[in-house]
């Protein structure tokens, strides 16, 4: 589904890409709250249209606010740190089910607690692998 998040999310600031007029997504989840998650393809600026590097930028909907999620784009070495790496999130989404497994305990949470700590894992082994290689930080296999 596309739709434009100015139109939905009437009167609501943009936090992310304050000079565009409009951005355009694709819903990628929503939940049986209503929460939902976009992911960020243009934007409509006073300049026209303007493609957004994919994978990088998503807005998660929350009632009338909008949460913005910009992912690190391009290398560090050549842009900075400007945003967030998997890692980081995926380490937010860990801590806070350990706690909630701490309050509510289940199966469930025990296991995706497992399968997060994984995939961590496997984030941190491509980074060392990347590092032994000598391309981290740069856009090369």
């Amino acid at each position: 589904m596309l739709f434009n998040k100015v139109n939905v999310a009437k009167g609501i600031k943009m936090s992310r890409v304050e000079e565009a007029k409009s951005v355009w997504g694709v819903e990628i989840h929503k939940d049986h709250n209503g929460v939902s998650a976009t992911h960020n393809q243009w934007i409509d600026t006073d300049n026209g249209h303007e493609d957004l590097d994919h994978g990088h930028f998503y807005d998660i909907q929350i009632g009338n606010r909008i949460v913005s999620v910009d992912f690190q784009h391009g290398p560090v070495k050549e842009h900075g740190v400007n945003g967030l790496t998997s890692e980081a999130l995926l380490s937010v989404l860990i801590h806070r089910t350990k706690i909630l497994n701490e309050r509510f305990p289940c199966d469930e949470n025990k296991r995706a607690i497992t399968y997060m700590e994984n995939a961590l894992a496997l984030f941190e082994q491509r980074t060392k692998d990347r590092l032994a290689r000598g391309v981290e930080g740069q856009n090369k296999i």
